[in-house]
């Protein structure tokens, strides 16, 4: 089979797939799971309209202690690429180097084995999963910064992974070779263990909710954002910036729960992740445990959907408004967020910009909108949301595609270079993983990031002791921004998340 990316499959090299009988708990394994894991967790809310479940059908859980595995990170501007033997053939050997990110990830594209999509609909198929993060912008044209308290990238390929339709149905997917024997043979065993069931663990260790009154401190005051706002309105009556997307972060001190509740075989950041998604179902959600970080992610927002067959997708938002309680007041905020002249601009200005973007890769003429400033309902707020499609020539690099569209336009703001400087500025500090993306880069040429937004990040030392937890949350500043309006709306971005962990953001 030869695949999009011009890359020809080796019948030696497949996948060996399992239905399994029951629709396994994602959360029970993640927690069973003995090396690191990528969980993309799809979900919507119950009152969800029909035309978003196509979005939030497929989860993924993904393994990175398999035979096959390889790693790729890239800190301090630095690439580590580990291999292991029996990957070796495909991704040579381990390396360190100062090669870019996106170089590097562009040549393990091309050296993984191309593999057909062994679920319907599914463009999983096993490969690379992790997250990019914000700082990797430096290599499309943005500040040359890098995120300093962890990797800036952190991709891992995966030779195991669960995956689960919505639907009902869930398949156990494993990678064989017939020239590692050795190897096969034990992701083979994976897979009966797997489909037996003999997978178990706790993962209530951790009481349904921390104790209310905690705060997640500002970096800044609201004073200093509000000022930082207004900063971004005068760039942009100078003519430097449309829009801006000024961000902030909020620390997290370590949780009593959390820490006591330490110990070998136990994580209890994933227990503190399931508490969060029962509150808050989103389509593009994440639980991230790699090396130090735990990336607990509630996203609604798709960055890039790219099909093995070059079809392109991106959806971005611009627009929040907190749902409320009563009905009827509830209805009216989402109709005054569908109504915004100042909200329906932003999300307008993004669009022309991921037009743009799409563009420097696609087939000429074939960049598209599909929807325009469509208002879509979550468990904790309404937000406006469109939808740019595009098409790839036959062997578009997959890496090139998500390189030049990074980072995710709306989180940089208009036009995005200039954007990104002037956030840089006011700033005064990384985002890292906050502002990138999470998901995978699928064997088959399939590709599925999210923007990583209403995230938590927690890096923790060798023994387990949390070194930092922050939150980042911001907003798209324009000329008709008023200051504490945008302040307001950070506030309402912390809510969905520091809520869960028994937190308030405090400026």
């Amino acid at each position: 089979m030869d695949d999009r990316r011009g890359l020809t499959a080796d019948p030696a090299v497949r996948i060996e797939v399992r239905a399994l009988p029951t629709v396994p708990d994602l959360g029970v394994l993640s927690a069973a799971a003995h090396g690191d894991v990528v969980w993309l967790d799809s979900s919507l809310p119950s009152d969800a309209p029909e035309s978003a479940h196509a979005r939030a059908r497929w989860s993924v859980l993904a393994l990175t202690d398999g035979p096959f595995a390889a790693r790729f990170r890239h800190e301090g501007r630095r690439a580590d690429v580990t291999v292991s033997p029996s990957s070796h053939r495909w991704f040579g050997p381990s390396r360190h180097d100062d090669t870019p990110a996106f170089a590097v990830l562009d040549d393990l594209l091309g050296r993984t084995p191309a593999l057909p999509e062994p679920i319907a609909g599914c463009g999983f198929a096993l490969g690379w999963v992790g997250f990019l993060g914000y700082e990797l912008g430096r290599e499309s044209g943005g500040v040359d910064r890098t995120a300093g308290g962890h990797a800036d990238a952190d991709l891992r390929f995966t030779d195991r992974a669960v995956v689960v339709d919505a639907g009902g149905a869930a398949w156990a997917l494993a990678l064989v070779a017939d020239t590692e024997p050795a190897a096969s043979a034990a992701n083979r065993a994976w897979l009966e263990t797997v489909t037996s069931g003999r997978t178990s663990a706790d993962v209530d260790d951790v009481p349904p909710r921390l104790p209310a009154g905690g705060a997640a401190t500002g970096r800044v005051t609201r004073a200093v954002y509000e000022t930082a706002v207004d900063a971004c309105r005068a760039e942009i009556r100078d003519g430097n910036a449309f829009q801006v997307c000024l961000t902030t972060a909020f620390g997290l001190a370590p949780a009593d729960g959390l820490e006591a509740r330490r110990g070998p075989g136990t994580d209890p950041h994933l227990s503190e992740y399931l508490r969060l998604r029962a509150a808050d179902p989103v389509p593009f959600g994440a639980y991230l445990r790699l090396g130090p970080l735990r990336v607990a992610s509630r996203s609604p927002e798709r960055f890039l959907r790219i099909e093995a067959t070059g079809e392109v997708s991106a959806e971005p938002i611009k627009g929040t408004r907190r749902r409320r309680a009563d009905p009827g007041e509830d209805a009216a905020v989402r109709a005054e967020l569908a109504a915004s002249v100042k909200d329906r601009a932003e999300n307008v200005m993004i669009v022309d910009l991921l037009r743009n973007d799409l563009l420097r890769t696609a087939v000429p003429g074939s960049v598209h909108v599909d929807r325009l400033c469509d208002v879509e309902t979550y468990a904790s707020v309404h937000q406006m949301v469109s939808t740019i499609g595009a098409v790839l020539p036959d062997g578009a690099s997959r890496a090139a595609v998500v390189r030049a569209a990074f980072p995710p336009g709306s989180m940089t703001g208009a036009p995005k270079i200039s954007a990104m400087a002037i956030a840089d500025r006011l700033e005064g500090a990384p985002r890292g993983v906050y502002s990138g993306v999470i998901g995978y880069f699928s064997a088959s040429g399939a590709v599925d990031l999210s923007v990583a937004i209403r995230t938590l990040v927690t890096v923790v030392d060798d023994a387990g002791s949390v070194r930092s937890r922050t939150f980042g949350a911001g907003g798209a500043v324009t000329w008709s921004s008023v200051a504490a309006d945008e302040a307001d709306e950070v506030e309402t971005k912390t809510r969905s998340v520091l809520s869960g962990v028994g937190a308030v953001a405090r400026w």
